[in-house]
């Protein structure tokens, strides 16, 4: 327990930390769609399986979401955090070694079980550490996280292919996730006592699960979740098979990124001073699924970059005021459990729109219908964000 000047200056470094471990879980998934190109004809691969490498993470990430939520409430972030980034990075590392499809199915289980306590826990450490007034800056930050690792690994992954190999690449982000695990165990703390005897699980579970909008919260991420993933994974495939390379996919890619990026800084500061999220949410979904759909008519490489960019920002500027909703609903003692079941059912789209659009590859032999297909998600995610109810923020 820190006392108010010491929460006051160290809440920033938590924020840090958070961002670190955030960041490094999205750039350890998104490093495999770059690499589709080049790895898919190197193991004799098919479409709907390098789909299935996505999904095959988010199995692990799904299936630690809500017990590593309640761990956070009960025990603290800190521990949490370290281990499974070590785990993380190591399966990433491991990845390299592969020579068939089912062992890296494995891998990406692994890292994806290792990646699945990041995003409850760092919840859980930023509604400890920054009072409701400034949660709107702190989450924009933290989930800037996402758009931020594909905006890297555009970046990055295409030049650590072209030095050392697409196994050198994930031996390079492995070992750098491990890094990052080790600073959080050392420099995390915590600025909220925690009382194990507080709430039994299964009151705590209950009471999220049966919260309306909690519920109707977590049906909107999911349909948000449907077209972000879907973008992420195939984005990169429908460029390069327009006849441009993997770097300049990879660019086009990188537009994407910086624009989720600016989005949820944006965002952040908008609705903490308006004291709402939910007008900004709408607005989001209204604007994303007409950029979706323009950008999947764009051949010109100038024209991707410019939807490319206009696709991340209204994709992503969703993205901190569900989480902020999330945790102010369910309060701070169930913060990480909220956000952990919440971000569960976010998931189970990340499960399926990466190998839902591998089928439809697969079926039809092109692009013609997928970004319909995706921009159905918002769609539906504003029919659903309509009904929830929010309290001003003073």
């Amino acid at each position: 327990m820190q006392n108010r000047t010491e929460s006051l200056q160290y809440r920033w470094v938590i924020l840090v930390l958070c961002v670190l471990c955030f960041l490094f879980s999205f750039i350890t998934r998104f490093t495999w769609p770059p690499l589709i190109p080049v790895i898919v004809p190197a193991l004799d691969m098919n479409m709907s399986q390098a789909g299935a490498f996505m999904s095959a993470f988010y199995l692990g990430y799904v299936a630690t979401q809500i017990p590593a939520g309640i761990l956070a409430d009960r025990f603290g972030v800190r521990i949490i955090l370290a281990v499974c980034l070590i785990i993380e990075g190591f399966a990433t590392a491991s990845f390299s070694l592969i020579n068939n499809y089912e062992v890296g199915f494995n891998l990406r289980i692994l890292a994806g079980l290792g990646s699945g306590a990041v995003f409850s826990s760092c919840s859980r450490a930023l509604v400890e550490w920054f009072p409701a007034k400034e949660q709107g800056l702190a989450f924009g930050i933290l989930t800037a996280a996402p758009s931020s690792g594909i905006l890297i690994t555009n970046i990055l992954v295409p030049f650590l292919n072209m030095m050392f190999g697409w196994r050198g690449a994930f031996q390079a982000v492995g070992l750098l996730t491990i890094i990052a695990g080790v600073l959080v165990f050392f420099l995390m703390k915590v600025n909220y006592s925690v009382d194990k005897k507080r709430e039994d699980v299964l009151s705590g579970l209950k009471y999220i699960f049966g919260n309306r909008d909690l519920m109707l919260l977590s049906a909107a991420g999911f349909f948000l979740m449907w077209l972000q993933l879907g973008t992420a994974t195939w984005a990169n495939v429908y460029i390069k098979g327009l006849g441009f390379s993997v770097r300049e996919a990879g660019t086009v890619m990188a537009y994407y990124g910086l624009g989720g990026a600016i989005a949820p800084l944006v965002s952040g500061i908008i609705s903490d001073r308006l004291g709402r999220r939910k007008p900004l949410v709408i607005i989001a979904f209204i604007l994303v699924v007409p950029v979706t759909i323009l950008f999947g008519y764009q051949t010109r490489l100038e024209l991707l970059y410019l939807t490319g960019f206009a696709g991340g920002f209204s994709s992503y500027l969703a993205n901190p005021q569900l989480t902020v909703l999330i945790s102010q609903t369910a309060g701070i003692t169930r913060a990480a459990t909220a956000n952990g079941v919440a971000n569960c059912l976010f998931q189970m789209a990340s499960l399926l729109s990466p190998w839902v659009i591998g089928q439809v590859l697969d079926f039809t032999g092109n692009f013609n219908y997928v970004w319909w297909i995706l921009a159905a998600g918002p769609l539906l995610a504003l029919l659903v964000i309509v009904r929830v109810y929010e309290e001003r923020v003073h």
